[in-house]
């Protein structure tokens, strides 16, 4: 399990491309290190731009499991800068920081000690390694970005000549606002390629949001 992650990806929304998600990935010597940049328009105020620059560094398991170490998000809203930070001892979390601004009263209030969880920039690099139809949309996970925690599953598998469709949801599980719990979970689809005889690629992504739907497709 070693290689190169160098993608780029359109951001659609409502048919509409708002902007462009770019990956930078390595896996060597059983660690990770990810880069992620997004930019474009704010899908809530169209007219405003957003620019997220996000880095995380990792170890791998036996299990072939992301350990996330650290991971770090900034953002760039309408002239604001907002970050945060995650730092990690064998995959528990010892740290989290985050600019005032973000933090809200329904938020979890002290995620220090949680375990067997996955950052959202690791979760990228998650789904873009190049794997083998077998180990293809086969866990569940436990996504939490400091504020908030999530639980992503795969519910069906289908093939489809040199594709796999992969269909999932996420559920939402703490720091949300208690009206966003009692909502159904997200559902997902991705779709994977064939890139050679063994591996498959993620080229798609669909996720429907509450303001509708938002595509990832890849160039």
């Amino acid at each position: 399990m070693s290689h190169k992650i160098d993608r780029s990806f359109k951001l659609i929304f409502w048919g509409a491309e708002l902007g462009e998600f770019n990956v930078k990935g390595k896996i060597y010597d059983n660690k990770y290190e990810v880069s992620t940049e997004a930019s474009g328009k704010s899908i809530i105020r169209f007219f405003s731009r957003f620019k997220i620059s996000s880095g995380a560094i990792g170890n791998i398991n036996d299990r072939e499991e992301l350990i996330p170490i650290q991971s770090m998000t900034k953002w760039n809203t309408r002239g604001k800068f907002r970050q945060t930070q995650l730092r990690y001892d064998d995959g528990k979390l010892i740290q989290f920081d985050a600019s005032p601004e973000l933090i809200k009263d329904f938020h979890i209030k002290n995620p220090i000690g949680s375990s067997n969880t996955i950052d959202p920039v690791s979760l990228v690099l998650e789904l873009l390694i190049k794997r083998a139809e077998n180990k293809i949309c086969e866990k569940k996970l436990i996504i939490l970005d400091g504020f908030r925690m999530s639980e992503l599953s795969f519910e069906t598998k289908s093939n489809f000549q040199d594709r796999i469709i992969c269909s999932g949801k996420i559920k939402r599980s703490q720091g949300f606002k208690p009206s966003d719990l009692a909502k159904k979970p997200l559902k997902f689809k991705i779709v994977y390629s064939l890139i050679n005889m063994n591996n498959f690629d993620l080229s798609r992504v669909e996720i429907e949001t509450i303001f509708g739907k938002m595509v990832l497709k890849s160039f």
